[in-house]
């Protein structure tokens, strides 16, 4: 078995990161029942860490709803990743009258090989 080197040794050891963060309009919503701002993570430079947390405090800030998309083509593995879906209208314009495209957080994909299409289910921002 080969030892780590010294770097690795070294970040392994090193603290996670925990950045904490106010927002005012979920205080404002939520009161004492809002989410904990706080997010660790594995990031070791602060600025990439405080980067994540806005990340998904714009995340948190939004309305989610549900979709599912049916895909054409087989895709394995998409949980927990995002995926860009296209709400163009056939004939111009979109649906929704939004984006016309989002990014699906699919949190169920169910690949029919068969018809060769993938069903993914999962949240996306209005």
């Amino acid at each position: 078995m080969t030892a780590a080197t010294q770097t690795r040794a070294e970040f392994l050891k090193s603290a996670e990161r925990s950045v904490v963060a106010t927002d005012a309009t979920l205080t404002a919503r939520w009161g004492e029942a809002a989410a904990d701002t706080a997010q660790s993570s594995a990031l070791v430079n602060e600025a990439d860490a405080t980067a994540e947390l806005g990340r998904q405090m714009a995340l948190l800030d939004t309305v989610l709803v549900e979709d599912a998309v049916l895909l054409e083509g087989l895709f394995l593995n998409l949980e927990g990743q995002t995926v860009r879906i296209s709400y163009a209208a056939p004939g111009g314009g979109n649906w929704f009258e939004g984006a016309a495209s989002v990014d699906l957080l699919v949190t169920k994909s169910r690949p029919d090989p068969g018809a060769g299409t993938t069903l993914v289910q999962g949240f996306v921002q209005l």
